[in-house]
């Protein structure tokens, strides 16, 4: 008989659980999950790691939630997806995801995750949208100083922060970092880190490699000066990944899959982001139909082409000037 719990009920389970995920990932060395994705599997997050064990303890499927905040709304991102090869097919992923979307959705204005199986997800409300664009790699000079997060001091991440919430989180509709969310940061020790300094202060920095996934990809970054320079400089390093259009390139990839959560909270964060342009007056979870207004008339939209419409790509060209692409940064992507 199969139980749901998680792992804030079961720590002794911590370890089977991440080996789970890693076969199911298709991990390899020198990658670590733990270390990837340390917000999401770190003991303070352990009451949202929800698994499904067998009667002898067997840790049979996973998923992380990660709950965050975009424009002072509750978002939950799930990752570390996994079930058990052995036992896939006979129905514990349905009944987990169920679970685990009925247990958040009334406490959130959205749910995120990242995957290729789209018509795995499209069953469970998930839609690809959000747009992400990127930048190929370079050749040109390097002026940057590798690092790490954790090894920088109090006053250095003071800096970074200050440029995360005058860059990054300016340009961006994004998740909201407080001070002591650095800190939890640093245990991701995969990715690297690489500062551009003045007098001995930081002015620039970006995020790049992460995992399997994000290697060779710059996901992060901000700087006291021009964007579009910090972006031509960065690309020497890799590929840089960007939510808006910033330098002219078709390019378009979707960014995420998005499932909206609570009703009113979902209405009232698209009204937020859009400036009061556009307002959910009802959505249809059936007909996946969502009814809205604007300009004073009343529209229905499928749920796909509405969220399309609104993240991207592919933003109605009458709202696009007025909002701030949604845009997740890898370093806090699950």
């Amino acid at each position: 008989m199969m139980k749901i719990t998680t792992l804030k009920a079961a720590p002794h389970l911590f370890e089977a659980t991440i080996s789970l995920i890693e076969r199911s990932f298709e991990y390899e060395k020198p990658h670590s999950f733990k270390e990837d994705f340390a917000p999401l599997v770190d003991e303070s997050n352990f009451a949202n790691c929800f698994i499904m064990v067998d009667e002898n303890e067997e840790v049979v499927a996973h998923i992380g939630v990660c709950e965050r905040k975009i424009l002072g709304f509750n978002i939950a991102m799930l990752g570390g997806i996994a079930v058990d090869e052995a036992r896939r097919g006979e129905g514990f992923f349905q009944e987990l995801m169920q679970d685990v979307l009925a247990e958040k959705r009334s406490d959130v204005a959205f749910f995120i995750l990242w995957s290729d199986q789209e018509k795995l997800y499209k069953k469970y409300g998930f839609y690809l949208c959000g747009t992400q664009i990127e930048i190929p790699e370079t050749v040109q000079e390097k002026n940057f100083r590798l690092t790490k997060l954790k090894d920088l001091n109090l006053e250095e991440r003071k800096q970074l922060h200050h440029i995360y919430e005058k860059s990054f989180g300016s340009l961006y509709t994004t998740v909201e970092r407080r001070p002591s969310d650095w800190q939890l940061l640093t245990k991701i020790t995969s990715a690297d880190l690489y500062l551009e300094e003045d007098q001995g202060k930081i002015i620039s920095y970006f995020f790049m490699n992460k995992g399997m996934d994000l290697s060779g990809v710059i996901f992060e970054y901000g700087t006291l000066n021009n964007i579009k320079d910090l972006i031509s400089m960065m690309s020497a390093y890799g590929k840089v990944w960007l939510g808006s259009n910033f330098i002219n390139t078709e390019d378009m990839q979707y960014q995420f899959f998005l499932s909206p959560g609570d009703k009113r909270m979902f209405g009232d964060f698209v009204s937020k982001f859009t400036n009061d342009k556009i307002g959910i007056h009802d959505m249809n979870i059936m007909k996946q139909e969502v009814y809205f207004n604007f300009n004073d008339e009343l529209l229905s939209l499928e749920t796909e082409d509405f969220l399309r419409g609104i993240l991207g790509p592919g933003v109605f060209e009458e709202i696009e000037p007025d909002i701030k692409a949604l845009f997740i940064s890898g370093m806090v992507s699950v």
